[in-house]
């Protein structure tokens, strides 16, 4: 082996854009946790002004409604910009990978990022990239191995995936239920479906983080 040979490979830095990625992901967490209060909240407000409460009138009900709403938007912008960071860090760690094993991913690397905005293949293709990138990251895969098939897969990368797609299925089964009449139990309903999608989206934030700072490391040891 030449000196050449020895030196480190040149790796695009991802700790940086992982730790920006990480701190976004529960931001948008919390964001979450705000927006299913809200809706509670709403909830509460327009059970009080429907039993003619006294102190609960017309404007507490639409106070409660914009906080709801603002809440929605502040939910969106959040996860627009958690996305962003993500694929960077994503983008990044796939351009590493490739040249830290030979290894032939699955899917060409522009389905990096479109893989996440096509339908239907957007169910499977993203967590084959992650999945991909994990096996290819880490130490001990041989440099000559060409093919990703042989090499072990990430329950953890699996257990994230499924998570997001159980809150994916929570939130169509949202929007059906909350299409009617806005009524008290049409809030209920929305509170109650908001609340267990926090839960799932949070449970996938801790596992996306974890091989968010998984594959990082990795990429950060020197070969």
């Amino acid at each position: 082996m030449t000196s050449q040979d020895a030196r480190p490979l040149a790796l695009l830095p991802v700790r940086p854009i992982a730790t920006v990625a990480t701190i976004m992901l529960f931001a948008t967490c919390a964001a979450n946790v705000f927006g299913t209060w809200t809706d509670w909240r709403r909830h509460e407000v327009a059970t009080d002004f429907v039993a003619e409460e006294p102190g609960v009138g017309i404007a507490d009900l639409v106070a409660a409604d914009n906080m709801a709403m603002g809440a929605v938007w502040l939910m969106v912008l959040a996860l627009l910009a958690t996305a962003a960071v993500f694929l960077t860090w994503l983008w990044r760690t796939r351009l590493n990978a490739e040249r830290l094993c030979r290894a032939e991913h699955r899917l060409p690397r522009g389905w990096t990022v479109g893989a996440w905005f096509v339908p239907v293949v957007n169910l499977w293709f993203p967590m084959r990239i992650v999945t991909d990138v994990w096996r290819t990251s880490r130490p001990g895969v041989p440099a000559d191995t060409y093919r990703v098939d042989g090499l072990a897969q990430s329950p953890l990368v699996h257990a994230w995936w499924y998570t997001l797609l159980a809150n994916v299925a929570v939130l169509v089964v949202l929007r059906v239920e909350t299409r009617s009449v806005v009524t008290v139990d049409v809030l209920r309903a929305a509170a109650l479906y908001g609340t267990v999608s926090t839960v799932l989206l949070v449970v996938a934030a801790v596992l996306l983080s974890q091989v968010i700072r998984q594959i990082t490391r990795w990429q950060s040891t020197p070969r």
